[in-house]
């Protein structure tokens, strides 16, 4: 009788073992991406009289349903004012989006690093 050998599947099982990913290496990858925006965030976001609001910023790295998410959130009632501005006072307008802007390919860099290492 003649047969068909076929090699190379454990090698195929464990190449394949190593790609699983944790929930845990996950939350690392994102945690050093929302990192760089957070820390562009902090530094672009104006200091006002008190300086309160970026004492208030906050990171948070949470797993939802299906997927891990990662926040800047600014935490000041009045983050909205400085953001879009008001009919009095439009000088700090879109900071947050710039800095988010600014820094996301970096932030993606890392994800990925992080999640394809």
């Amino acid at each position: 009788m003649s047969s068909i050998e076929l090699e190379g599947f454990e090698e195929l099982e464990e190449l394949l073992q190593d790609m699983t990913l944790t929930e845990t290496d996950e939350k690392k990858a994102m945690k050093a991406g929302i990192d760089v925006i957070y820390k562009a965030v902090e530094s672009n976001t104006p200091t006002g009289e008190t300086g309160k609001m970026k004492e208030k910023i906050k990171e948070k790295v949470s797993k939802d349903d299906f997927s891990i998410t990662g926040q800047v959130i600014m935490g000041a009632w009045y983050t909205g004012f400085e953001e879009f501005g008001t009919s009095q006072q439009k000088h700090h307008v879109g900071f947050f989006e710039r800095s988010v802007n600014s820094s996301q390919n970096e932030a993606l860099e890392l994800l990925a690093k992080g999640l394809l290492k």
